[in-house]
């Protein structure tokens, strides 16, 4: 029993060995590369891989978020100004920046792709747009050369990018790639002239550097070769790094993309506080104008206390106004009428005129004054109003 036992254990390490032979004759581990998608720093940071490529490189970024930032730069390092900043660099900003750099600054620069640039203007650089028909004519007088150093990723190469092109920095032998971007085709400079500069031939240029005072300025047509899916391919780490360590080997460095808008108050400080003053002069000096003077307090006058024959009066007088002489009349003469026919029923049958004088014998009255009092429509101005009032009460008295 044992002896079976230990021949079954042989024959499983035999088994296994063999198996493990096999295994290891038939299968090896190789590497692979795998893309996996940008997290959400990458994309919500276009230059992440810039900033921890200097960072191992002991030279770390510093990002510039407020348009500010760029007024206060120190003297001596590298700014990175990246385009669309049209709304944040001035003229007067512009030359705010060309004096840093004349102070020992060195400043690399995208140029805007259209519109006005008031930096790229002090140095006498106008953008040339390319048209579709040119980038798709430099495409096939370019060829696909020099492509089999690209990454196979979608966005590292674009649809239909240009070729690269040789970029050399004065007193070095190395030659670097580097890829440039439409729209826009080419750099013109006037005045003043650039030291060295790198295109595909020499009506082209991609790449301006200038000599400025005591610092350095270099422009690109785009910063775009320095975003996280580019800054891999061909020799584009290779060449911001030249740059960095030939013209300013020390300092900090800062970037500059993305700048926050201002809020209209800050814009108005900075842009237009000279108005702002006047204007709150002005706004003051209207209010001093128009707002009235106070002086000492003044005692209040006593209230003329008003009688009762004062009250009459105007309550009469706004009745009269009214038109309530006629309302007043029939209202006293109701119960006259009554009084009339309790005391001497026979007067309610006989006429009008014959009653009228029938009462002017009991009351010792006018009978024209009597019928005055009595027939409606009669008193019109406050003098036969009044007349008729009395007569009544004399009536109703006598009766």
């Amino acid at each position: 029993m044992t002896r079976r036992i230990v021949w079954s254990l042989v024959a499983v390490a035999v088994l296994a060995t063999l198996g493990a032979l096999w295994f290891l004759q038939n299968f090896e581990q190789v590497p692979t590369t795998n893309w996996e998608g940008p997290k959400k720093e990458a994309l919500r940071n276009p230059y992440l891989a810039l900033e921890r490529l200097f960072g191992k490189l002991g030279r770390p970024i510093q990002r510039l978020k407020t348009p500010a930032a760029l007024d206060t730069l120190p003297t001596g390092g590298v700014l990175i100004l990246d385009n669309d900043r049209r709304r944040n660099v001035d003229p007067a900003r512009a030359r705010r920046l060309l004096d840093w750099v004349n102070g020992g600054g060195y400043l690399i620069v995208a140029a805007e792709s259209g519109g006005n640039d008031p930096l790229l203007k002090e140095l006498g650089i106008t953008p040339c747009r390319a048209s579709p028909k040119q980038c798709l004519r430099a495409d096939d007088d370019n060829g696909d050369e020099d492509d089999e150093d690209e990454s196979d990723h979608p966005a590292a190469k674009p649809e239909n990018a240009p070729s690269p092109i040789d970029v050399g920095l004065p007193d070095s032998p190395i030659r670097y790639r580097y890829r440039y971007h439409y729209p826009i085709d080419s750099l013109l400079s006037s005045s003043p002239i650039p030291k060295w500069t790198a295109g595909r031939d020499e009506s082209y240029k991609h790449l301006l550097h200038y000599a400025r005072g005591r610092g350095q300025i270099t422009v690109f047509d785009d910063l775009r070769f320095l975003g996280n899916w580019q800054l891999g391919n061909l020799d584009h780490a290779e060449l911001i790094w030249a740059l960095v360590r030939t013209y300013q080997p020390q300092g900090p460095l800062y970037l500059a993309s993305r700048l926050e808008v201002p809020t209209l108050w800050q814009w108005l400080t900075e842009s237009a506080w000279m108005t702002l003053i006047s204007g709150a002069l002005l706004i003051a000096l209207w209010l001093w104008r128009i707002i009235p003077r106070f002086g000492g307090l003044l005692t209040p006058a006593g209230s003329e206390r008003r009688d009762l024959l004062q009250h009459l009066a105007a309550v009469g007088r706004s009745v009269w106004r009214e038109g309530g002489l006629a309302h007043w009349l029939t209202v006293v003469r109701q119960p006259l009428r009554k009084r009339l026919a309790l005391r001497h029923p026979h007067l309610n049958q006989m006429e009008t005129s014959r009653q009228h004088a029938a009462l002017a014998e009991i009351t010792s009255c006018s009978a024209n004054v009597i019928r005055s009092a009595l027939t409606p429509g009669q008193a019109q101005t406050p003098k036969e109003f009044t007349r008729a009032m009395q007569t009544l009460q004399s009536l109703d008295h006598r009766l």
